[in-house]
């Protein structure tokens, strides 16, 4: 009798680290499905990080919308040099029940918008004007809504200057935890400074194991020095989320106010604690009227323009450790055609509205596109001043869809969390707190708490496996 031969069985090592690692992300989610031993093995934080550090810096583009009408020009999405990705809508998020303000928003009224940067494959998202937040992971397409925070006892939009909060997301590498920091303020005194603020922390992807306040926000004792800028996304790099800041402000309202001392603030994600950061040297109030924060290449970097005397002058500042660079200087008005229709083709003289998306090339060229209702994404070579038309938004969005954003992420496998056991409601007041009670989350929206998938999801991916 012949012995039969054994099909030779691949180390445990190899197939995570060398197999898996390669993968995917839907397709690792799509394993996940066939067992709880494999689930495991496929969530632990060492795998993470391998699938990191071969996805890491392989940066897509995905789009937030309003809608999700018709399907992306499949010609034009593959001849995008950087992967188009996913498109974000408003359709990614649970149904809620909301009060803001004591009014319900309309059907169609709300739209998702970029919270916070990348944070190694995820990314924070706002549904404006409800203020719920969600941390979504563009590579798995799943998306978890944050519990609600303690309130800033806002109650009309001309408070919204004054008694407001502001999250970032960010990533602890001692505990391999992302967490997403939220400050809060109560409104000013008189001489324009909080009057009452606090911070708190909730650790997305916490295990029960590990921490005892999982599923809400923990107080953080440290405080900011002041005020950071609203309604503008967060940075998170080298370990610290950032946001621009300033210690006053002006009390009047609208464009006619003016921020004083004007600075960055950093909050370190395995410290838990607030400082702050010089802005780049000779950079004054005035040339900061038209300014931002973002990250390029792994650093925070400061975009300025329209200093006076200089107003179509751009800089970008990279902050190296504890110094900062000037990466290179963009000229408008003596530059080529192209770049002067590209970075002067500013709807508000207020603001930049042309932002560095990232660098590419081994730092040879920076993806430059609109931060608001982009039409194309261009690529700015810095050696040689010139400038390369990469992608026409309009050929990868239906014309029934409103692009709203384009922003970029990292494929990964990282979970955004589990999705809370309750309904997701806001309230302004105990009456409309009182009255969420009657309400119900529909049946369809159940989720498995064991996949942290939608069951029906879980099922089709386990059937193209």
């Amino acid at each position: 009798m012949a012995s039969s031969r054994r099909c030779p069985v691949l180390p445990d090592e190899i197939i995570s680290d060398e197999i898996f690692a390669r993968l995917p992300a839907k397709s690792v989610l799509a394993f996940r499905c066939l067992s709880r031993a494999w689930a495991a093995k496929l969530s632990s934080d060492d795998l993470i990080d391998c699938y990191h550090a071969h996805h890491g810096g392989r940066l897509k583009i995905f789009r937030i919308q309003d809608e999700s009408h018709g399907d992306v020009d499949e010609e034009a999405k593959s001849s995008a040099p950087p992967p188009m990705g996913v498109a974000v809508t408003a359709d990614w998020f649970p149904r809620c029940v909301t009060a803001f303000w004591d009014k319900t928003p309309e059907p169609g009224s709300t739209d998702p918008s970029l919270a916070a940067t990348r944070c190694r494959g995820l990314v924070l998202l706002e549904l404006i004007p409800t203020g719920i937040h969600f941390v979504c992971n563009p590579s798995t397409g799943q998306t978890r809504v944050l519990p609600e925070g303690r309130t800033t006892g806002c109650r009309s939009p001309n408070e919204l200057w004054h008694k407001y909060a502001s999250l970032g997301l960010g990533y602890d590498a001692p505990t391999r935890r992302h967490k997403v920091v939220r400050i809060y303020y109560r409104g000013s005194d008189s001489e324009g400074r909080p009057a009452s603020m606090g911070c708190e922390v909730y650790v997305v992807n916490a295990r029960d194991e590990e921490d005892s306040a999982v599923g809400s926000w923990r107080p953080v004792t440290s405080r900011p020095a002041g005020w950071v800028e609203p309604y503008r996304p967060s940075v998170f790099a080298q370990g610290h989320v950032y946001w621009l800041g300033y210690r006053k402000r002006d009390p009047r309202r609208g464009y006619g106010r003016r921020e004083e001392k004007i600075m960055i603030v950093s909050f370190s994600m395995s410290q838990e604690t607030f400082g702050t950061v010089l802005p780049p040297p000779g950079i004054d109030d005035k040339a900061l009227r038209k300014r931002c924060l973002t990250e390029l290449g792994g650093e925070l970097c400061f975009f300025s323009g329209g200093s006076p005397g200089h107003e179509h002058r751009y800089d970008v500042w990279l902050l190296h450790r504890t110094t900062w660079d000037l990466y290179c200087r963009i000229e408008a008005s003596m530059a080529s055609p192209e770049v002067n229709m590209v970075m002067r083709s500013q709807r508000n003289i207020y603001d930049i509205n042309t932002l560095p998306l990232a660098i590419t090339d081994n730092g040879r060229r920076i993806l430059l596109a609109r931060n608001a209702f982009p039409e194309d994404i261009w690529a700015y070579t810095p050696l040689t001043g010139d400038i390369e038309k990469l992608l026409d938004l309009n050929r990868v969005v239906d014309r029934r869809n409103r692009l709203l954003e384009v922003a970029v992420y990292e494929e990964n496998i990282a979970s955004p969390g589990r999705q809370l056991p309750r309904d997701i409601v806001l309230t302004s007041s105990l009456s409309t707190e009182l009255c969420s009670n009657n309400f119900q989350r529909p049946p369809e929206m159940e989720l498995d708490p064991t996949l942290g998938l939608d069951r029906d999801a879980a099922l089709d991916s386990c059937e193209q496996v």
